[in-house]
């Protein structure tokens, strides 16, 4: 039996005893509710209300409570007739009610006295008033997901349709360049958000990813999602586990009817625009390649019983990439620097020193060549692997190796469901989703020399999920789920020999690890040539597993709807070991340079190369990292109240316990590393400062915070038919981040886990290739390294967020919501070094003031952050209808905060550990103003339509959809140093205040984006007084377009589709943040752009 298939046997055994944990609620589903009256306002109960599935043909029926109150839970979203009867009464029929994922419906019913045979059908739609629940998000149906375009075809894209919502990154990217994008909410950070597929959790854990690479495990095909809904504010008491937004999506499920479909997308260069500064620079397009193909499969297996849904996507990216680089000559790797740039022809021979200090002095090699005799027996050899100069003329000067090589990405995205009515009380279904990506980066030189930057990344992911939704009784509602995710990830090198064995290369950690990843070689640093070996960091291998399981029950009393449940998640990380696993050795020409103590002579004397020749490495980095295993357990329980005090008025009440126990291992006799104690964090006598070790695996050196109660209140007043006026508010609880710095629960470092620099003397060449790295210590802590510091306890982040909202039914299916959100967070976690000199100083260098002077670092782990957001929203929405849907948002806000989120590319550090007000500002995520609006219209033209309903002229002219989305964001704020360090601290310079950078828009160009000189030094020793993330980086305007044609073959909904996408269509250069080094010659340069305009044509058969 394969791995995946004893994956999904062991989770259908543990999901038959799921009933055991606690509770996860409805999340996914949509309800159909309100009041049965008599045409005097009295109501009817036992009236009967039988709801319809138009798709499946399955019936539910309920009858009115005492006070004439109904709720039919637990619907998927779609279409339904719903049928209100009494005898003595009219029957009353809604034909067509479509609900959307999350939605409470209101569907009043009053019955005219009449026969029983009598019906009276309504033709109204359900209004898009939300006077159920008090909840702040958006809809994403299933209409704006096919027929948006979308670049990459990834659903989570259409997220920024929300108000509120915002691209993770600067340039819309993952957490790191190229990846998946996620986004913010509301001013919470990605990490935060959670992403429910079909009530299972499909989020990464560790900071927006395994390592940052993506927002979720699985990515199920656009064409397997039937909608999916962003929640932003005032969730439920059901909803816990983290602060930041509720993704609640649903995969679409098979009906009584056959349908499928069958797709294929392409892009490739010649279509598209050229980068912007590409084009500056004359530079021609990289070769690209893009297919995206795949189908879908869905019907019954039991007709209004039993039905099935199959979807599969496949991804293949090709991309051009482009190196040059300085690679040795001939001359060169033969010792003869005489044809090297000026800087780097004048060497002298090591061994000749005479005097000492500044006086050191060296004598010349003869002819500027270093004598064979003298070559290192390991390192000679490995300079040999270079490749030669390729670009003629150039042989001995700098950029003389051209090298093109092909990114490549393929990924295959599998889904399967199963839906069955047990019995209109009994409902079940189960969904297994499997993700397969495979990435290759390449490098700036051919495999083996490597170049330090060849990278291959595995990103698998497993989720499974089940439910069975049960009627108890006419008042009384069970849902019963389970939920696995499965998140591997692994970055490697595309070569699976040791090299380092073969040539010679002594004590890399990773070659003694025993963990069968010891293919690799060590990478090698000459100053001003190109790096040669394998990536020091790799092979990286990790997994996070997380179990949910959960129960929920729902009791209908009068005017309460009570729900009352609970949730277990057991997430499973795994680390293997890396961190300088293979080591890495540099050569900056110090051993080559005339006077080695004199920097103007170390800059302008010296060759790397001649150093790596003569094996004399100036530095070497290595590392023993253990690897990490840990296991995070959590519990949360919750009671909802929805009471419908009146018929105009309903509020919700919630209260949430949460409990983040403190991981532990479970391999204790692997995790004896240890952490270090010390007097003002831990609070132990001085005398007792040192290490501390785990007593077993429990012993995680933290205590568990118990104090998470999380109450909710959520108020729904409508006035009249068209308007509701809504207002709410909650605390929510953050789960942390275990695998990055986010978190320091859990012990690591010294002495069982070092990283080690060497600098050798300058003058004294005692680091040499041919003897390997120095040997490890086990059970000692050399000087230099750095220690992690945390406290015994450690509260919980937490968030308090609150709304107020009003939403006006207008004319032509459309809602206007004018609203205000807010959030405060607090106890978010930072990273101090505490380590660093308490004052500046105008003299002392701050390095010899450090108040451990045998560490390099010294990092407390705390939760003691706190930010803030504020914003005004406006949302016009209208429902498709008359062949028009449309969606925007416009919101203006503000995000202060005091760091910047983990993994974010361009992050600031701190000025002072010990001031942090110093570095209270505008969050690096705090876009102003956002304006999101986008629309779909069908042509009134051909089958179907307002126009050419039939005939040739039909077939040629009908069927055509237009698309776009438009996106106006205002710029970032970014961070920014200064050159000139007066304050000397160790800590971030950003220089005294002189003026505002922002430059008039007439003068601001991509050369000099703000004003340079609103700086001055600050007097020597004293801290500087300007603050963080004063500059604004350029905004972002977009138009993404669509035009889509429909060919009609047979009966209706058999179709052949021609989709032209454009995205950036009016080709408007999106640039990257300005250098922020003030005092640089660069500074105030923009360098970057995001993508040009990018075509895509696709092809998509429906039936």
């Amino acid at each position: 039996m394969g791995w995946r298939a004893t994956l999904v046997t062991r989770a259908v055994l543990i999901w038959l005893l799921a009933g055991l944990f606690g509770a996860l609620s409805a999340q996914e589903t949509a309800a159909i509710q309100g009041v049965v009256t008599d045409s005097s306002g009295a109501v009817i109960p036992g009236a009967a209300v039988t709801v319809t599935s138009l798709d499946r043909g399955v019936q539910r029926t309920v009858r009115a409570n005492e006070v004439g109150f109904y709720s039919v839970p637990l619907l998927s979203p779609g279409p339904y007739k719903v049928e209100c009867s009494s005898p003595g009464f009219a029957a009353k029929v809604h034909p067509l009610v479509r609900l959307e994922v999350g939605l409470v419906a209101r569907i009043d019913c009053e019955l005219a006295v009449g026969a029983v045979a009598e019906t009276v059908e309504i033709s109204a739609a359900a209004t898009l008033l939300q006077s159920e629940k008090t909840e702040v998000g958006q809809v994403i149906d299933n209409k704006r997901i096919v027929e948006m375009p979308l670049n990459g075809r990834n659903y989570l894209e259409l997220a920024q349709f929300t108000v509120g919502v915002l691209p993770a990154r600067q340039l819309g990217r993952g957490y790191r360049g190229g990846q998946e994008g996620g986004f913010t909410a509301v001013g919470a950070h990605g990490a935060q958000n959670t992403i429910l597929l079909d009530g299972t959790d499909n989020t990464s854990v560790t900071s927006g990813g395994a390592l940052g690479w993506e927002a979720q495990a699985v990515k199920p095909a656009v064409d397997a999602v039937a909608e999916f809904k962003v929640v932003t504010n005032n969730t439920s008491a059901e909803f816990g586990y983290r602060t930041g937004a509720k993704v609640l999506v649903t995969t679409r499920s098979g009906t009584n009817e056959l349908h499928g479909s069958l797709y294929h997308f392409l892009r490739n260069d010649r279509l598209d625009g050229t980068n912007f500064f590409a084009n500056r620079a004359g530079a021609a397009k990289p070769p690209y390649r893009q297919n995206q193909f795949g189908g879908t499969l869905g019907g019954p297996l039991i007709r209004n019983r039993t039905f099935y849904f199959g979807s599969y996507q496949g991804t293949r990216i090709r991309l051009g990439e482009s190196n040059v680089s300085t690679v040795p000559s001939v001359e060169l790797r033969n010792g003869d620097t005489s044809k090297q740039p000026a800087i780097r022809r004048n060497i002298f021979d090591p061994y000749s020193i005479r005097g000492s200090g500044a006086d050191a002095v060296r004598q010349p090699f003869p002819g500027n060549v270093v004598p064979r005799n003298l070559w290192d027996p390991v390192a000679a050899p490995i300079v040999q692997m270079y490749p030669l100069p390729n670009i003629a003329g150039r042989e001995n000067d700098i950029n003389n190796f051209f090298f093109s090589a092909s990114q490549k990405d393929d990924a295959d995205q599998y889904d399967f469901r199963v839906d069955h009515n047990f019995s209109d009380a009994h409902r079940f279904y189960a969904r297994y989703s499997v993700r397969n990506q495979n990435k290759v980066d390449p490098g700036p030189l051919p495999l083996p020399a490597d170049g330090g930057l060849w990278t291959t990344t595995r990103l698998d992911g497993d989720n499974v999920g089940a439910n069975l939704g049960s009627t108890l009784s006419p008042r009384l509602f069970n849902e019963l789920r389970f939920g696995f995710t499965h998140f591997p990830t692994r970055l490697d090198i595309p070569y699976k020999e040791n090299l380092n064995k073969k040539l010679g290369i002594l004590g890399a950690p990773g070659d003694t690890f025993g963990d069968k990843l010891d293919h690799g070689w060590t990478r090698f640093s000459p100053s001003g040539y190109a790096e040669i070996g394998a990536r020091s960091f790799w092979p990286n291998v990790n997994n996070v597993d997380t179990l949910t399981a959960a129960d929920s029950l729902l009791w209908q009393k009068g005017h309460h709807s009570i729900k009352v449940g609970g949730e277990y998640r057991r997430i499973n990380v795994f680390r293997e070991a890396q961190r300088f696993r293979r080591g890495q050795f540099g050569f900056s020409g110090v051993y080559t340079a005339e006077k080695p103590e004199v920097a103007t002579s170390r800059a302008n004397t010296g060759n790397g190369i001649a150093d790596f020749l003569l094996g004399m490495a100036s530095s070497a980095q290595y590392g023993n990292a253990q690897g990490e295993n840990i296991i995070v357990p959590y519990w949360g329980f919750f009671a909802q109240d929805d009471w419908k005090i009146t018929p105009s008025l309903t509020i919700n009440l919630g209260l949430r316990y949460e409990v983040f126990k403190r991981p532990h291992f479970p391999h204790p006799e692997k995790q004896t590393v240890g952490r270090w104690l010390i007097p003002e964090v831990n609070g132990i006598p001085p005398e007792k400062e040192g290490m501390d070790f785990p007593k077993d695996g429990r012993d995680t050196g933290g205590r568990t915070d118990w104090n998470n109660l999380a109450p909710r209140l959520g108020i729904a007043w409508r006035l009249g038919s068209r308007t509701v006026i809504r207002a709410g508010a909650g605390l929510y609880y953050g789960f942390e981040d275990y695998l990055s710095n986010e978190s320091g629960n859990f012990r690591t470092g010294p002495p069982k886990s070092n990283e080690i620099v060497v600098n050798p003397p300058r003058t004294n060449p005692t680091l040499r290739v041919k003897d390997g790295f120095p040997p490890f210590y086990t059970g000692v802590i050399p000087d230099g390294v750095s220690v992690t510091v945390t406290p015994y306890f450690r509260p919980m982040p937490y968030s308090g967020q609150w709304f107020f909202d009003l939403q006006r039914e207008l004319p032509w299916d459309a809602l206007l919501t004018i609203g205000y959100n807010g959030q405060s967070s607090s106890h978010l976690p930072t990273e101090l070094n505490i380590n660093q000199p308490l004052t500046p100083h105008p003299t002392i260098r701050w390095q010899d003031r450090r108040i451990r002077p045998r560490f390099t670092n010294v990092s407390l782990l705390e939760n003691i952050l706190n930010s803030n957001y504020n914003s005004l929203t406006v949302k016009v929405e209208k429902r498709y209808s008359r062949g028009l849907t449309l969606l925007s948002s416009f919101t203006w806000s503000h995000s202060i905060d005091y760091a910047d989120e983990a993994l974010f590319e361009g992050g600031s550090g701190r000025a002072s550990p010990y001031e942090l007000w110093r570095d209270r500002g505008s969050s690096s995520l705090d876009r102003r103003l956002a304006w999101v609006t986008s629309f779909v219209w069908d042509l009134p033209l051909g089958r179907g339509r307002r126009w050419l309903a039939a005939g040739p002229a039909s077939w040629a002219l009908g069927g055509w959809n237009v698309g776009a989305i438009v996106s106006l964001l205002a710029g970032l704020p970014v961070d920014h140093t200064f050159n000139v360090d007066n304050q000397n601290n160790g800590g971030r310079v950003r220089g005294d205040w002189v003026h505002n950078p922002e430059l008039p828009a007439s003068e601001r160009n991509i050369d000099r984006w703000f004003d340079t000189g609103f700086l001055r030094a600050s007097p020597p020793g004293v801290m500087s007084n300007a603050g963080r993330n004063l500059i604004v980086a350029p905004g972002l305007n977009n138009l993404d377009f669509i035009a889509s044609k429909n060919f009609p073959f047979g009966r209706e909904g058999r179709y052949l589709q021609f989709r032209f996408e454009a995205f950036n269509f009016t080709n408007t250069p999106h640039f990257g943040v300005p250098n922020t080094s003030v005092g640089t010659p660069n500074a105030g340069r923009i360098t970057t752009a995001d993508q040009p305009r990018r075509i895509q044509f696709g092809l998509k058969w429906v039936f």
